[in-house]
């Protein structure tokens, strides 16, 4: 019996431990090169589409186009996407 508690308290614990954090998928589209941030810290770059995957706290991603033309959209957890067409355009999600 003591066994079978000690186990359940584990999975508990595990569950518990590894539950707690939140997942945020953040979504990148654009047709052109981009540069950003993920919470003012962590550096993003790309040309495209890009996906990330942060783990934690999510407060804000600022994005925006190294170029002139084209465009760039950008969302969180699949909530609707904001978008710029402007030259140089930045775009900024919170969660």
């Amino acid at each position: 019996m003591k066994t079978r508690l000690a186990l359940v308290l584990l999975a508990a614990l595990v569950l518990a431990a590894t539950g707690c954090s939140k997942r945020h998928k953040v979504e990148v589209q654009s047709d052109t090169c981009w540069d950003g941030l993920i919470n003012n810290d962590q550096h993003i770059n790309y040309c495209g589409n890009a996906t990330f995957k942060v783990i934690g706290d999510l407060q804000c991603v600022k994005v925006q186009k190294q170029t002139i033309n084209g465009v760039l959209r950008v969302r969180i957890d699949g909530r609707p996407w904001a978008e710029t067409t402007e030259p140089n355009g930045l775009v900024q999600v919170c969660d």
